[in-house]
């Protein structure tokens, strides 16, 4: 539909407040009258095509991040022949510096302009330095001593993840904000990208050692993997580039068009009360991704047998798979902080059942089944409920801070993965465990009870403790309407300056 040049600024205004409700009947009436593309359209609906290219950016980003959670200690140890506790403080370092990078990077995406936007442009530039670095990371050259074996270990991972992966993971969940105003379409490419992330994650850990044995085996196996994933992520970061437009304009600047310095940004970015909230949030979730490596030891020592380690991961993952597609609805009519509210009371009873015999094979599925049901709404909302943050800063600062605000979240995950994983080994470690003996003793056994199952029961409750008082959703509709009017009169008013 064109747009009616006649209509008066105020007219189109009051237009896109009405748009900003996409389930108005008023919305509907001043879209006929005065037509999509008249004065914030943001929070328009993206097509299919658009959204299937932003959601296939999780199988680049998890054919590079899963590998490494999952199997580069095991590559460091068993075929590079680093010691796995040097290797484990290696990685816990680079977690450190991953999330300090975060923060870095982040206030140079709110300062980026160009034709392509604020986001897009560091996938773009990202992806050869993080593919690049993820097939050099699993290629540790043979000839190498002890020392520069650890050294070149350290440097590749700190270029993939702290640099490369950084820089076009903290771009694509930036994008989320950038590319809709639309609370509700949000959720809808939270839920496609999550899917992809989880189907990607699931694949990768079915099918790499297969690869890596059929290949040959050895150094030469993992090759062949990395060049195999590094290509195929290479190919879906291009997709989100070319597929994807950025609607959201910046508003990173002072009345007379200057950037605002980034000691006022950060003062803004801390003086919003759900910043601490959702970085909290991210921390916990991201605690329990890193202490899911304990889950082989339990499979082993407790239930008795390490090959039901894979049906484990499968009902971890699989209903999730599954639940994410009925979230937009669900969560477009509760809210998402009644849905995790909710979610996080099933997760509690999921983990009160696995406790009433964790040697108990089929209470520890079902259990399991339970708590990942519980799981759904928290990974269907999560980066939506950031963006939501971001625009509770815009509306009570007027500048708005994509960037800032997701290298904090993404900074929380890579501190709560960082500190999960290494709890495990520090905490095994102290319970007495010894990975040569062929029984474990009952300290060791106990510890991982603790790790599996009551970890992830306490920190369900702190997540819903934090979900309660991340109450964003009450202001929601006011603040999206308040949002909408104020891009309009940008729109209507920056082509008379010119």
């Amino acid at each position: 539909m064109a747009k009616d040049s006649t209509r008066t600024s105020a007219e189109q205004v009051r237009a896109a407040v009405a748009l900003a409700n996409e389930d108005s009947l008023t919305a509907t009436l001043a879209a006929d009258a005065v037509g999509e593309a008249v004065a914030d359209h943001s929070g328009q609906r993206l097509t299919v095509r658009e959204r299937l290219a932003y959601g296939i950016g999780d199988v680049g980003g998890n054919l590079i991040f899963a590998p490494i959670s999952a199997f580069l200690l095991f590559y460091f140890t068993d075929t590079v022949g680093i010691g796995a506790a040097i290797a484990g403080t290696l990685l816990l370092f680079g977690r450190i510096m991953d999330g300090t990078m975060d923060l870095i990077l982040g206030t140079f995406i709110d300062r980026t302009t160009t034709k392509w936007g604020k986001a897009r442009p560091w996938i773009l530039f990202s992806t050869p330095v993080v593919v690049i670095s993820f097939i050099l990371l699993f290629n540790v050259p043979a000839g190498l001593d002890e020392t520069g074996r650890q050294v070149y270990a350290f440097v590749m991972y700190f270029l993939c993840l702290g640099v490369g992966f950084v820089g076009s993971n903290l771009a694509y969940h930036t994008l989320l904000s950038v590319i809709t105003s639309n609370s509700k379409m949000r959720v809808s490419l939270t839920v496609i990208r999550t899917f992809f992330a989880l189907f990607t994650t699931l694949v990768v850990n079915f099918v790499t050692i297969p690869i890596v044995t059929s290949a040959g085996g050895g150094q030469a196996g993992w090759t062949v993997v990395s060049i195999i994933y590094g290509a195929i992520s290479a190919v879906t970061f291009l997709i989100v580039f070319f597929g994807t437009k950025e609607r959201v304009r910046t508003t990173l600047e002072k009345d007379d068009g200057h950037k605002l310095p980034v000691r006022q940004t950060v003062r803004l970015l801390l003086g919003n009360p759900y910043f601490f909230l959702a970085f909290g949030f991210f921390f916990l979730n991201y605690l329990l991704v890193g202490t899911s490596s304990v889950g082989i030891f339990f499979a082993k020592d407790v239930l008795g047998d390490p090959n039901v380690y894979s049906f484990l991961g499968l009902v971890q993952i699989a209903p999730l798979l599954i639940g994410m597609w009925f979230m937009p609805a669900i969560i477009g009519r509760v809210g998402k902080r009644k849905a995790i509210l909710v979610g996080v009371a099933v997760s509690v009873i999921g983990a009160l059942i696995t406790l009433v015999d964790p040697t108990n094979f089929t209470l520890v599925l079902v259990g399991g089944i339970i708590r990942s049901i519980g799981a759904i709404p928290a990974a269907a909302g999560l980066f939506a409920l950031v963006a939501d943050v971001v625009d509770y800063g815009e509306w009570k600062t007027g500048v708005r801070l994509d960037g800032m605000n997701y290298a904090a979240a993404t900074a929380g995950q890579n501190f709560g993965a960082g500190l999960g994983a290494a709890l495990v080994g520090w905490l095994l470690a102290a319970a007495s465990y010894d990975g040569l003996a062929a029984t474990q003793p009952q300290s060791a056994v106990g510890m991982e009870i603790f790790l599996y199952l009551w970890l992830p029961l306490i920190v369900s409750l702190l997540m819903g403790v934090i979900i309660y008082f991340l109450n964003i959703d009450k202001d929601l509709p006011r603040m999206q309407r308040d949002l909408a009017a104020r891009r309009a009169t940008t729109e209507t008013v920056r082509p008379a300056a010119g």
